[in-house]
């Protein structure tokens, strides 16, 4: 893939990301019939969150949502491209956020998704975080800093 670059996104980004974030999901969009959609309200997300892209020759490879919520910083959203999966995008996603997160004085990280993805959680597990509470179809995690 070559060298990845990231960057915070603007407001002409939101087609991109929206398409990014659509593709990462569509295997699963097949399989999970209760999965939210997580395509909407991109332009508003990054007017109040903040939203990382990963780019890489191929275009945008990967995107990370996170907001801070008193001690903890939340993570929203985080896809990648079916092109770029594989190759460490979400851990780099996941570890700018959590920098961010403790340079602004978090003590943890918190996330939620849905029961049936457990590759997505697998990997989650593997970064470091645990499942801390199911509901229905979800699935709260949360990793200390």
């Amino acid at each position: 893939m070559g060298t990845v670059q990231f960057r915070e996104a603007e407001q002409a980004d939101a087609e991109a990301i929206t398409t990014c974030i659509a593709a990462a999901y569509a295997e699963a969009r097949e399989s999970i019939p209760d999965l939210p959609d997580v395509t909407a309200g991109i332009e508003e997300e990054i007017e109040v969150s903040r939203v990382v892209l990963a780019e890489a020759d191929i275009g945008l490879a990967g995107v990370i949502v996170f907001i801070r919520r008193g001690d903890a910083m939340k993570i929203v959203n985080l896809a990648v491209s079916p092109d770029a999966q594989g190759q460490g995008i979400a851990g780099r996603l996941m570890a700018r956020a959590e920098e961010e997160a403790r340079a602004s004085g978090c003590t943890q990280m918190e996330l939620r998704t849905h029961r049936l993805m457990e590759g997505t959680r697998a990997m989650y597990t593997h970064l470091g975080w645990r499942e801390t509470e199911t509901s229905g179809n979800t699935v709260s995690m949360m990793k200390a800093l």
